[in-house]
């Protein structure tokens, strides 16, 4: 570190310079203090209003806009009161931005911020190493924009800095796909025959989302949905989208249950009482995971390939989005897994409280995190199954 701890100041004013967000700017100063003092923030210590996106129906919410980043967090010091510093220690977190400039920590699943922390959290001790960029979308209060699942900017290069360019893609209302450009006062909706879309990923700088039949499109500039892939015929209930080591994943997941339907929401616009019907829906039980299946696209012969493990990879299913990881890189925690929020309990709590579960394709099972300690060492804090989030 010591040799990139020396690089000219004017180099590294120059290089801070060229970052194109400022969580980018944040973890560039964490990395040691001469590049902290070499990159300043404009007005660090004033608080920051939030970006405030006001949807329009069929969503209808006053949501914030946040830039962030999943990041592996690196212990470059020994912790305090430890006789080993050999081992490097590194966690998944989401890196977000205080409205006073700050770094904070996010819980990579849920998106909640991370409030415990059994060390003095000085950043100089640590190292961001970005995985992957990321916005989210919430509600002023913190909560999850109700009836929104999930969204990417488009164009994918659009910047919230540039607020009058900046559009998305999103599924809502479980399965519609729409396209919001700051500004409009409606959706657009992009497929007036479909409404079971379930996911929506960027794959080597190209949109594509997937249907409840594991069909495969991808979104050209003009907005059409083109078809790419055979369906998959999978029977699971929900799929997810993953990149893995640059090959596209298919995470299917069986439910014990029915899901909700558009139709659902549908009759909470219609109803005039909206806001008892939002609370009923959102009480609404929600089916639980009791199998996956995950399949891996075969892009030369346009065929589906059952995959059996993952090896050492851990597969991460997020609300605002999924990714792949190596166990090896995180405390040589535990890999052929994918890590996943179930049922009713991930609203509003901490990874200890039964919100996340872990599936193991070894044995095919499925248990709370709570309960298998030994698959919370990639989270950050450390001990997090004994501790409040």
């Amino acid at each position: 570190m010591s040799q990139w701890s020396d690089l000219p100041k004017e180099l590294l004013e120059m290089i801070s310079k060229g970052l194109d967000s400022r969580v980018d700017v944040l973890c560039f100063r964490a990395v040691c203090t001469s590049w902290r003092y070499s990159a300043c923030l404009p007005s660090f210590d004033q608080e920051i209003p939030p970006l405030v996106l006001k949807l329009p129906r069929p969503i209808r919410a006053d949501a914030v806009l946040m830039q962030t980043a999943v990041c592996r967090m690196e212990l470059m010091s020994k912790y305090p009161n430890s006789s080993s510093s050999s081992l490097t220690k590194s966690w998944l977190v989401k890196v977000g931005e205080s409205k006073y400039g700050k770094l904070q920590l996010l819980n990579p699943l849920t998106n909640y911020k991370i409030k415990y922390s059994p060390i003095s959290l000085n950043l100089l001790d640590f190292k961001f190493v970005k995985l992957r960029k990321d916005l989210l979308l919430k509600w002023s209060r913190g909560f999850h924009v109700f009836g929104e699942n999930k969204f990417v900017p488009f164009p994918i290069s659009a910047s919230c800095s540039n607020i009058d360019e900046f559009g998305m893609l999103a599924i809502y209302h479980e399965g519609k796909l729409g396209y919001w450009k700051y500004g409009d006062k409606e959706w657009t909706l992009l497929d007036n025959k479909n409404f079971q879309y379930d996911d929506i990923i960027v794959y080597k700088d190209q949109v594509y989302i997937i249907d409840r039949w594991g069909t495969v499109y991808w979104i050209d500039s003009s907005l059409k949905v083109i078809q790419y892939s055979p369906p998959l015929y999978g029977c699971g209930g929900k799929k997810n989208l993953v990149e893995s080591c640059g090959d596209l994943y298919v995470v299917d997941r069986y439910l014990d249950g029915e899901r909700r339907t558009w139709r659902d929401y549908e009759d909470v616009i219609d109803n005039s009482d909206n806001y008892v019907h939002v609370r009923k829906l959102m009480k609404q039980c929600r089916p639980k995971a009791v199998d996956f299946r995950v399949y891996k696209l075969d892009e030369e012969w346009g065929t589906w390939v059952d995959v059996k493990s993952l090896d050492d990879r851990i597969f991460v299913l997020g609300t605002e989005c999924s990714l792949s990881i190596s166990s090896r890189e995180f405390n040589e925690g535990k890999g052929n897994c994918i890590y996943f929020m179930d049922g009713d309990d991930f609203v509003g709590r901490g990874l200890s409280a039964g919100s996340i579960h872990v599936f193991q394709l070894k044995d095919r099972s499925t248990e709370k995190l709570s309960l298998i300690p030994e698959f919370s060492d990639i989270f950050w804090p450390p001990n997090i199954v004994n501790s409040s989030t």
